[in-house]
């Protein structure tokens, strides 16, 4: 894979922080209301800004001081109000319960497999336990050994996230990146396998790297250190690559790559750049990422390249949409989208890359190339073949490709119902492995023989009696507003009434490319087992049907995503799978530009949302540190188009007061470093001021989380259950009214 993307949000694996509220009405809180208590209001004090001619008005920006007094005071206010109200939820004890039974369903929780030399490493939580540890053993059997034990490094306060590892080609030694409080502010530690030691360097500022072949030395990106006064947009301006010889101290590493180091390439402002040596290869290879842009610029060296800084040869500029590649010998292998919407594999000579003498190995077809993010995530390469991530009909498949000039690529079989969420190799090693999962049942790692051409499971994840045995999912296309078909998958217990009575939870996200391909996740199963339903729009701006399906909600094309939500919403009301007043809608990051703009869209349409560490303010989302490495996926108010498009998809600036908005509860991540706390913070704060009708708005922050990607346990548990007992609290389940702080709300009211 050339680069990682940072996106506000990809994928539905993270989890959730939360945030706002607002009281408004006079109501009899019920006899088991404590006290009527409300949050603090926040004053308004416009702020005008012109785009183009346009005015636009800002009366929440002293919001954005997040060291203000001021701020931190309502920001601290309105998150225990909101906390106070929810947990005197009368049913949130036992569904918390339920929540904890199901995710700790198993005797232990394994994710995160890599494999590299003898050993195959894994993250593995045991029952009980509040997060996931690192293991390792031999790949061949074995008993396993704790190499870090997580939660030895946290408190209940303070949480240590372990945000990625990467072993060395030999596996007797892994670099790992630590950060605490879900802030992504990573430092690399470093153990020894065999014996678990801990090595005395740290590298500070850590964005992820990789070992050379001999494992002497690792290759890293480092983010540019700041000065007190620096700006905070100008955390990613100027990350580099760094080569760390194993033993030595941080202070002799060496740079490798970025902005001004090799003559013959420029690299410009947030640009995220790598330069490695390719394992099992004479190359080295070199990359650019435009922050989130879809396809690098790529270039190939020799070894010495890394330290003179000369000798690169471009392979690919952004123009020929380049997103991966492998090398074999001197054969490079590209996966391009030039002239293609769902990618296409090619193979040119690595010492004389000229694109134009390309083969195409694989041709276009209706095969996406994805592994999740578009083109991201694709060649696994092993000892005898590429092993291809693609996704057909929203569903994750592999295509085997041997070595060798006439090897024609085939697609491998996997059991029935199941999909391919990843897909891990080894270039030592022959074969693969492969985390088959689908809506209903959680799956197992497979191991593919290769010469058998046999897939048979690991049971690293065994079944259990907790994992419910009857649930179905449906598949349905929606007509949009402008006739397109968007997918919708639809996942709910055998016998389910087509009445219009469950209570339902829909949730999309539609940006970066990003395929929502099925994937069991207990944290529903008590959502469920209590007869809900769980519905997942393939909106427009994800990438489940290619590249053209992200162009289709992307920037000015935007407001596809969310009319593509609202269609899928009608579809459901319409076929009696629900009505309004059971209609629960949930998303987060850029998923927020779904809820938000859908909500003040169509607020009649729902009864309920909740609105995840969200993009809101779009117009400003630049000023942050994340902002302007998200500029290729969302635009720049520098432009007029951009601002058009960033105007339309902002949901700050599209709530208009005496409208009845549904029940909405806004989160935040206090060390959030991909989405800024105020973006929720200023939106909750105009909803509460803009609200007519009865529903509350709710304004949740977590100081203990960032993006909400590596919570531990219990703060899944705490997030997922706050979703689902708001959703019941405002379908107007009687065993779900807050008795502090709130009226009662009316099933059906809005």
């Amino acid at each position: 894979m050339i680069g990682t993307q940072r996106s506000p949000a990809p994928n539905f694996r993270s989890k959730a922080a939360f945030s706002t509220l607002g009281f408004f009405g006079i109501a009899l809180c019920g006899p088991l209301c404590a006290q009527m208590v409300k949050p603090p209001v926040a004053p308004v004090r416009n702020v005008t800004d012109t785009y183009f001619g346009q005015t636009v008005a800002d009366p929440y920006r002293w919001l954005e001081d997040q060291k203000s007094s001021e701020s931190k005071a309502w920001m601290r206010g309105q998150a225990d109000y909101t906390r106070t109200v929810l947990d005197s939820i009368p049913g949130r004890k036992q569904f918390s319960a339920d929540m904890e039974k199901y995710l700790n369903a198993e005797d232990a929780t394994i994710t995160d497999v890599q494999l590299a030399g003898e050993f195959i490493f894994y993250r593995k939580r045991p029952r009980g336990v509040n997060q996931a540890s690192l293991y390792v053993r031999k790949a061949a059997g074995g008993p396993e050994r704790l190499l870090l034990d997580l939660p030895k490094l946290s408190t209940a306060e303070h949480h240590i996230s372990l945000d990625q590892y990467t072993p060395s080609e030999d596996g007797k030694l892994v670099a790992v990146g630590l950060s605490p409080g879900g802030s992504e502010e990573q430092t690399a530690h470093f153990f020894e396998t065999l014996t678990g030691r801990e090595l005395p360097e740290q590298l500070e500022r850590y964005e992820g790297g990789g070992f050379s072949p001999d494992g002497k030395i690792l290759y890293y990106e480092q983010l540019e250190k700041l000065g007190p006064n620096d700006p905070a947009v100008d955390k990613y301006k100027r990350p580099r690559q760094y080569s760390h010889v194993i033993g030595t101290s941080a202070v002799s590493d060496k740079v490798v790559f970025g902005q001004g180091v090799s003559p013959e390439i420029e690299v410009g402002d947030y640009v995220f750049s790598g330069a490695f040596p390719v394992p099992g290869s004479k190359y080295v290879v070199a990359f650019l990422a435009p922050g989130v842009e879809t396809f690098r610029t790529l270039y190939v060296g020799d070894q010495a390249s890394l330290t003179t800084h000369k000798g690169w040869k471009k392979v690919a500029d952004l123009k020929d949409k380049v997103t991966d590649f492998a090398i074999e010998g001197n054969d490079l292998y590209l996966v391009s989208f030039d002239g293609t919407l769902n990618g296409k594999l090619l193979r040119l000579d690595a010492a004389k890359p000229d694109l134009s003498t390309a083969q195409i190995i694989v041709p276009a077809s209706d095969l996406v190339f994805s592994g999740g993010f578009i083109g991201s995530d694709v060649v696994h390469q092993a000892s005898d073949a590429l092993y291809l991530n693609v996704i057909q009909n929203g569903y994750g498949k592999v295509l085997r490709l041997p070595y060798g000039a006439n090897a024609k690529a085939t697609m491998l079989s996997v059991p029935d119902g199941q999909q391919n969420a990843h897909t891990i190799t080894d270039i030592a090693l022959p074969g693969a492995v492969f985390d088959l999962t689908s809506w209903t049942s959680p799956g197992d790692y497979y191991r593919y023989d290769e010469k058998k051409n046999t897939t048979t499971a690991m049971l690293l994840e065994p079944p259990n009696p907790t994992d419910p045995k009857d649930l179905v999912s449906e598949e349905v296309k929606v007509k949009a507003q402008d006739g397109t078909m968007v997918p919708l998958s639809i996942i709910y217990k055998k016998g389910l009434s087509r009445d219009g009575s469950a209570p339902t939870a829909l949730i999309g996200y539609g940006a970066y490319g990003d395929a929502f391909t099925p994937g069991f996740s207990r944290r529903y199963m008590a959502w469920l087992e209590r007869g809900g339903i769980l519905a997942v729009a393939h909106v427009r701006g994800g990438g489940e049907l290619g590249e053209g399906w992200h162009l289709a909600g992307k920037k000015l094309t935007k407001p596809n995503t969310w009319r593509d939500f609202i269609a899928s919403a009608q579809y459901l009301i319409d076929n009696k799978y629900t009505t309004t007043a059971h209609l629960g809608i949930w998303s987060q990051s850029a998923g927020g530009i779904l809820i938000g703009r859908s909500i003040t869209e169509r607020p009649d349409l729902f009864a309920a949302a909740v609105d995840g560490v969200p993009c809101s303010d779009m117009l400003r989302q630049e000023t942050g540190p994340n902002g302007p490495a998200n500029i290729p996926e969302f635009g720049t108010v520098k432009t007029e188009d951009g601002f058009k498009g960033l105007f339309e998809m902002s949901s700050y600036y599209h709530v208009v007061p005496g409208t009845k908005f549904p029940a909405t509860l806004v989160t935040a991540g206090a060390n959030d470093p991909r989405v800024d706390p105020w973006q929720g913070a200023k939106l909750s704060a105009r909803l509460e001021a803009a609200n007519a009708g009865p529903r509350p708005i709710l304004f949740r922050v977590n100081y203990d989380a960032g993006h909400g990607l590596t919570d531990t346990v219990a703060q899944q548990v705490s997030d997922w259950s706050d979703i689902f007992t708001f959703f019941l609290w405002n379908f107007g389940d009687p065993a779900f009214q807050p008795t502090v702080g709130v009226p009662a709300t009316a099933q059906g009211s809005n």
